[in-house]
């Protein structure tokens, strides 16, 4: 007859529901393997309100530690844990800050050595609490497309002085990473006098890290660059700004 077993069971693993708030991990080009975050999923089936169609923070938060603790459990490993927005910016959630504390938490309690990734455009920069919440990930990827105003504001649809704005408080943030597509087409970021402004700016503003898109794009507007092109322009910023970008080909954040 077999002796019981003292050891007491395992508990089971919180289940984790198929969410479209939710990938992965999955392997990317820019950020290696993560859990993916969408804060701008507007079919979670749980959102915040009728207005506010983005995943509730409580949700997120849950969710968000079902996944970390079975990964972890069952000996997976990450990279980092990403935050983005498909169809609204991440930023733009009532509650990011309090979701961003939430997120680092459960990093640093199961993922020690994971970082966390925010991709934004920032279009709220200039609230305190929003800031605040950007300091907290290892890595704020903000787009700057745009070395001056005009630009801005043609491919924005903002106002030009959103963009002296948008310079002012993206220089307090220390974990800043700049996204960028240099393109030609309609409004163009890639002629002469556009790369000078932009590395320009970027020697004012200090980024850690320039991530520069070159994905092949469908429209009219505007075209990716001939690879030559490419070169010389990140040559051009190597040489004025010390800092060598990366180069990355995926269409989107999690490719």
């Amino acid at each position: 007859m077999t002796e019981p077993s003292l050891t007491p069971p395992k508990p089971a693993l919180p289940p984790v529901l198929e969410s479209p708030v939710f990938q992965g991990p999955v392997k990317t080009e820019r950020f290696g393997l993560v859990l993916g975050i969408d804060l701008g999923c507007p079919d979670s089936g749980m959102v915040v309100s009728r207005d506010v169609r983005m995943p509730r923070a409580s949700y997120v938060i849950t969710t968000a530690a079902r996944h970390v603790i079975r990964l972890s459990k069952s000996g997976e490993k990450i990279d980092g844990i990403l935050v983005w927005g498909s169809e609204s910016d991440p930023t733009m959630h009532p509650e990011f800050r309090e979701i961003t504390g939430n997120l680092r938490d459960l990093r640093n309690k199961w993922f020690s050595k994971a970082k966390l990734h925010v991709v934004t455009e920032a279009p709220r920069i200039e609230v305190p609490e929003v800031r605040h919440a950007l300091g907290i990930y290892d890595q704020a990827v903000v787009r700057f497309d745009w070395g001056t105003a005009k630009t801005y504001a043609a491919l924005t649809e903002k106002k030009s002085a959103d963009y002296a704005n948008l310079c002012a408080h993206l220089g307090h943030l220390e974990n800043l990473t700049f996204q960028v597509r240099f393109v030609r087409g309609d409004v163009a970021t890639s002629s002469e006098a556009e790369v000078k402004a932009w590395v320009k700016k970027v020697s004012e503003l200090k980024p850690r890290a320039i991530h520069v898109l070159n994905p092949e794009l469908k429209g009219k507007k505007t075209k990716p660059l001939a690879k030559s092109r490419l070169n010389e322009i990140v040559e051009e910023i190597t040489e004025k700004t010390g800092l060598t970008p990366q180069v990355f080909t995926g269409d989107t954040v999690l490719s």
